[in-house]
C-alpha cells in the first residue's frame, strides 16, 4: 500500500471519529437534526435545561431541544416529540415549566389542546408554575405580615387590659371552688335536705293504702252516677211540667193561658187604686158604724 494511500485512510478514519464523536455528545445533550417541532416563548425558564423532559399527563413524549436566549423577560425553547407525527399541537396548546422533586429540575408539562393545527416549528406562550420552594416562600411572607398584625393589635393597652381579665377570671374560679365561703358550700347541705324530702315522701307513699283508696274512689263515682241519674230524672219532671203548663193541662196551665184573668187583674187593681186616691182626698167620705150590742 503507497504512502498516500494509507495517508487518506487514516484522514479518513479521524474524520469518521470526530463525526461520530460529535453525533454522540448531540445525541447525549438531547441535540436532534431538523429542528423543533414547536417553540415556546417564557418570560423566565428558572432551572430549565436542554433534553428535560416534556411529558402529557405524566407520559414522557418529548425533550427540550434547545434554550435561546431573545431579550430579557423573553426566551424561547425548542420542543422535539418522540414522535411528532401522532402529536396533533394546536392553537390552544398549553407548556408549563414545573419543578421535579426538591432538587431543582424543571420539566415541561405540555398539553395539544383544541383548535387550529399548529404548522411545525410555530410558537406559542408557555407560563411557569409555582414550585415548592415559591410556595414555601409565600407562605413565609404571609406567615411574616400575620405575625406583624398581630404584633400591632396586641400593644401595651391590650397586653393590660389582658392580665387583668385573666386576673379576674382567676378570682372568680377560686371564689367558685371555695368549699367554705364560695356556692359550694351550699351544696352539701341542699343535698342533705333533698334526702330528708325524699325519705319522707318515701314514707308518705308507703302509709298509702291504694284498696282502700280505690274503694272510696268507686263508692265515690257510684254515688255520681246514681245523683246524674237523679238529676237527669227531675230535669225529665221539669220538661213534662213546663209542656202541661205551655198546653193549658192543669190548674197552673189553665190559669197561665186564661186571657180573661189578666184583664180582670187589671181591673181589680185599677178599682183598687182609684178607691184609695178617693180616701186620700175625702177622708171623711167614709162613714164608719159602730153597733153595741
Amino acid at each position: 500500500m503507497s504512502a498516500p494511500y494509507k495517508e487518506a485512510t487514516v484522514g479518513l478514519i479521524v474524520v469518521l471519529a470526530v463525526g461520530i464523536f460529535l453525533a454522540g455528545a448531540l445525541w447525549l445533550r438531547g441535540k436532534s437534526w431538523g429542528g423543533a417541532d414547536v417553540y415556546v416563548a417564557y418570560r423566565d425558564v428558572g432551572t430549565l435545561k436542554d433534553a428535560s423532559s416534556v411529558r402529557i399527563s405524566g407520559a414522557q413524549v418529548g425533550r427540550v431541544d434547545g434554550i435561546h436566549y431573545v431579550a430579557p423577560g423573553k426566551v424561547v425553547i425548542g420542543i422535539k416529540f418522540n414522535g411528532g407525527e401522532k402529536l396533533r399541537v394546536t392553537s390552544g396548546a398549553t407548556a408549563s415549566i414545573e419543578a421535579v422533586g426538591m432538587l431543582g429540575d424543571m420539566m415541561v408539562v405540555f398539553d395539544p389542546g383544541t383548535g387550529r393545527p399548529l404548522v411545525r416549528g410555530d410558537t406559542i406562550e408557555g407560563t411557569m408554575a409555582a414550585g415548592l420552594f415559591d410556595k414555601a416562600s409565600k407562605m413565609a411572607d404571609v406567615a411574616i405580615q400575620t405575625m406583624d398584625r398581630l404584633n400591632r393589635m396586641l400593644d401595651t393597652t391590650v397586653i393590660v387590659d389582658l392580665h387583668h381579665t385573666l386576673t379576674s377570671a382567676q378570682r372568680f374560679m377560686d371564689y367558685v371552688s371555695d368549699s367554705t365561703r364560695g356556692p359550694t358550700a351550699q351544696i352539701n347541705p341542699t343535698l342533705v335536705s333533698l334526702q330528708r324530702a325524699t325519705n319522707r315522701l318515701d314514707s308518705s307513699l308507703a302509709g298509702f293504702n291504694a284498696g282502700a283508696i280505690q274503694a272510696r274512689l268507686d263508692t265515690t263515682m257510684h254515688a255520681a252516677s246514681d245523683a246524674s241519674a237523679q238529676l237527669a230524672a227531675l230535669s225529665r219532671r221539669a220538661d213534662s211540667l213546663m209542656t202541661s203548663v205551655q198546653e193549658g193541662r192543669g190548674s197552673v196551665g189553665r190559669l197561665m193561658n186564661d186571657t180573661t184573668l189578666y184583664v180582670s187583674l187589671r181591673a181589680t187593681l185599677q178599682s183598687l187604686t182609684d178607691l184609695i186616691n178617693d180616701i186620700k182626698k175625702n177622708p171623711g167620705k167614709i162613714g164608719v158604724t159602730v153597733r153595741v150590742p
